[in-house]
């Protein structure tokens, strides 16, 4: 839709006039619309939530949502850039490789409409013409590779990950695992999302010793 596709940038409100309550209260308003769009997706899905479907379904018009996000595409980017943030407040230094994925697999299932919307706009980042969504999930793979890589580390120099393993390509294989997770999880909700993530966990940790009983 045409609506959708072409960019309209307009400064949030109050940023040109200097004064601080105007400002408030459009990233008030902005983060509310953020807020409530993962709702709306989950509802109508993705054939249904033009801006215009979205305006009508959260109570604001659609100029409303030209003037903070200028399209459909860069509303949805910022919806999932939003909830990447919020998945990362929920770690905590020295949090183990385990503790991470299970952590993770809790969050990203209990966000309805949150799965389906990544993997939908994963999905169109791959066509042709779409270089916003593929420099952005470009930038949060290549970021979610090297957050991994220091926990990966620990886990081998603590004897919880098999030493012998390049931790680059086993963050690139948990990213893989729990994209294909998601796609079977969305399709089928009686696929375990998280068993499946932590049963590759215990398949890259050491073999136990000689003798030993696991």
């Amino acid at each position: 839709m045409s609506e959708d596709t072409t960019k309209q940038p307009t400064p949030d409100a109050g940023t040109t006039s200097g004064k601080r309550g105007p400002y408030a209260k459009g990233v008030q308003r902005r983060r509310q619309i953020i807020d409530e769009v993962l709702t709306v997706y989950d509802t109508l899905g993705a054939e249904g939530t033009s801006l215009r479907a979205i305006a009508r379904a959260i109570g604001v018009s659609h100029s409303v949502l030209v003037h903070y996000f200028g399209s459909r595409e860069d509303l949805f980017l910022e919806v999932l850039a939003e909830q990447d943030e919020r998945h990362r407040a929920l770690f905590r230094e020295g949090d183990s490789f385990v503790e991470q994925l299970a952590r993770g697999a809790d969050f990203s299932t209990s966000v309805p409409g949150l799965m389906a919307l990544l993997n939908n706009m994963v999905a169109r980042a791959l066509e042709t013409g779409n270089d916003r969504s593929r420099a952005h999930f470009s930038a949060r793979y290549a970021r979610l590779r090297a957050e991994f890589v220091p926990i990966l580390a620990a886990g081998q120099r603590a004897g919880t990950v098999r030493a012998d393993l390049p931790v680059e390509e086993v963050a690139s294989l948990i990213l893989a695992a729990a994209d294909g997770l998601t796609t079977q999880w969305l399709l089928d909700r009686s696929v375990d999302f998280k068993a499946g993530l932590l049963l590759l966990a215990r398949l890259l940790e050491p073999p136990p010793a000689s003798g030993s009983q696991r």
